[in-house]
């Protein structure tokens, strides 16, 4: 198109010449990465923010789209994602495929302890045994890492941890 610009850097805002004087049209953003000043940091959360943008790999996947708009996930429980600016491509996608479970829903407070403790439990089994403890030993640590996730089972059992499905709406 004549007068359009090429994309800039990663999150750089497109001008938009064809349409109204000084229209500033973001980028398709669907996994939250950092765009601001000082350039991509990874995305903002992941999982709901159970893992840290170290999970995320060694690719940095951007969608070179403009945003067709602005869209928020929902979930029955009042849960409210962050707003993201999507093409609507990224908007069917998202509502496919990435809208079954309510990050804070399924992993409430409890339940995120309880996880930390089941992996820290874990990681002691598998360093007692690559160290040769004997055979006591491990079966403790196992034990404990048993009960753990026996008690990860109850706060499903319970309701406490649930699955709750997200609705993506467009925010005006």
């Amino acid at each position: 198109m004549p007068g359009l610009r090429p994309y800039g850097a990663l999150g750089a805002p497109l001008p938009l010449v064809s349409g109204a004087p000084g229209m500033i049209v973001d980028r398709c953003n669907p996994f939250g990465h950092s765009t601001g000043r000082g350039g991509d940091r990874g995305p903002r959360h992941l999982a709901g923010g159970l893992y840290s943008p170290a999970y995320e790999g060694d690719k940095k996947w951007f969608c070179p789209n403009r945003a067709d708009g602005r869209y928020r996930m929902r979930c029955e429980c009042g849960h409210v994602g962050q707003e993201m600016h999507l093409c609507y491509p990224h908007v069917a996608m998202i509502s496919r495929r990435m809208s079954r479970i309510c990050p804070p829903c399924v992993m409430p407070p409890e339940a995120l302890d309880l996880h930390e403790r089941i992996t820290a439990a874990q990681a002691r089994v598998a360093a007692l045994m690559q160290a040769g403890a004997n055979y006591e030993a491990v079966r403790a640590a196992a034990s404990r890492a048993d009960d753990l996730g026996q008690a990860m089972t109850e706060l499903v059992t319970r309701g406490i941890a649930h699955r709750c499905q997200l609705t993506l709406t467009e925010v005006s």
